[in-house]
């Protein structure tokens, strides 16, 4: 049994080595090609909007479906039928700016899918006592998975090899479906358990606070992707972005894997000063050449992500102790509200203000620093599993 139980942590990782690859090989892409027919900044912000769109579509359409899935077949068809699609992209070359944006809707609304299921297929193959360390395993390998797609990546479209990209893409969901389908559990069936009314119970109203905070350091994280390719001047810069991107967040994960005490000691302070130095190192965008840049780009992703953790773990946390796994679908859904109303606002008032998009991070990372210590001081944020216990 214990035998079984290795093997099937190892396939999973397996999984989520090459999810990543393709992540990272369909985002740089993907995100080149739009910003080609488009602006860079109009580009790169459609590519982060649509993907919540897809999520919030996702949700809006199982919600009201009254049925259970399997969680393992789930996530082999969604990879299975996204490997397909991929493959017809290839054959029919659809590389129109419409064929792109509904490209990106299914691919996501796809993932959406298999997401959910995959979060409730890590509570079963890990052990409570040590998930903590196989999730730090999972994000090492999701984040060393990231900077190699980049790099696969920025080397094929800089060659134009669109079509090798999608059909890279296209094996490597194939292949993660085999690693899910090699996993031996037991059929476990899920409903897709979410609704509006939720988002504002009186007993969400937790998740619902820790939800928006989530959202407001991924709206800096995909605000620093977005910004690494407004400012790229050429290909290689940005590749070399998305890069220093990954490798930020790869810092994130051995600062979180060995420095976890002292981050768990000082957290509301590590949040609310990591939110100040965001803000000050978008600022300086406005001052600094490409390769100082780069140590921007690293730091920001690199306090997004630390930050992120500290949210995540409150909130798991606290549903555990009274929602259990089906706490991910409604997380899901006002994440994804946040997101997409989040990266959609700021870009509007960039083009309508005419203020640089670095500024307009500037005063978002302040504001999120005000809110973060209103949160605080009226102990909304803080050891809230023991006070609702």
């Amino acid at each position: 049994m214990e035998m079984i139980s290795q093997k099937n942590k190892i396939f999973f990782l397996f999984h989520i080595f090459a999810i990543g690859l393709t992540d990272s090989l369909l985002f740089i892409g993907i995100g080149k090609l739009l910003i080609d027919k488009l602006n860079l900044l109009i580009g790169a912000s459609l590519l982060f909007a649509l993907n919540e769109f897809s999520k919030i579509l996702f949700q809006l359409i199982f919600s009201t479906i009254d049925k259970k899935f399997s969680i393992k077949k789930s996530i082999i068809i969604s990879e299975l039928l996204q490997s397909i699609f991929l493959f017809f992209i290839v054959i029919f070359k659809f590389y129109s700016l419409t064929a792109l944006i509904a490209i990106l809707i299914i691919l996501n609304f796809l993932e959406s899918f298999f997401k959910i299921n995959e979060f409730n297929l890590i509570l079963t193959i890990s052990q409570k006592e040590d998930r903590k360390k196989y999730n730090s395993y999972i994000s090492t390998i999701n984040q060393i998975s990231r900077v190699l797609g980049f790099v696969i990546g920025g080397y094929i479209i800089f060659n134009s090899q669109y079509n090798l990209l999608f059909i890279i893409s296209s094996i490597l969901f194939f292949i993660s479906a085999i690693f899910i389908s090699l996993i031996k559990i037991e059929d476990i069936k899920l409903s897709v358990d979410t609704s509006w009314k939720k988002l504002v119970k009186r007993d969400n109203y937790y998740i619902l606070i820790f939800t928006f905070l989530i959202a407001t350091n991924t709206v800096i994280l995909s605000a620093n992707s977005i910004l690494g390719f407004k400012l790229a001047l050429n290909t290689r810069e940005i590749i070399l972005y998305q890069i220093a991107n990954a490798i930020g967040s790869s810092l994130a994960t051995l600062i979180i894997k060995y420095k976890s005490s002292l981050i768990n000691k000082n957290e509301n302070n590590s949040i609310v000063f990591g939110l100040i130095l965001q803000g000050i190192l978008f600022y300086l965008f406005n001052f600094v050449n490409e390769d100082k840049r780069i140590l921007l780009f690293i730091s920001i992703s690199m306090i997004s992500f630390i930050n992120l953790s500290i949210y995540n773990t409150k909130l798991q946390d606290y549903a555990e102790t009274k929602f259990g796994s089906k706490i991910y679908s409604l997380r899901q859904l006002s994440k994804s509200l946040f997101n997409f109303f989040g990266i959609s606002i700021l870009t509007y008032f960039t083009i309508q203000l005419k203020i640089d998009y670095q500024n307009i991070l500037t005063i978002f990372c302040f504001l999120t620093v005000i809110a973060n210590i209103l949160f605080i001081k009226n102990n909304i944020t803080t050891y809230i599993v023991e006070s609702n216990k």
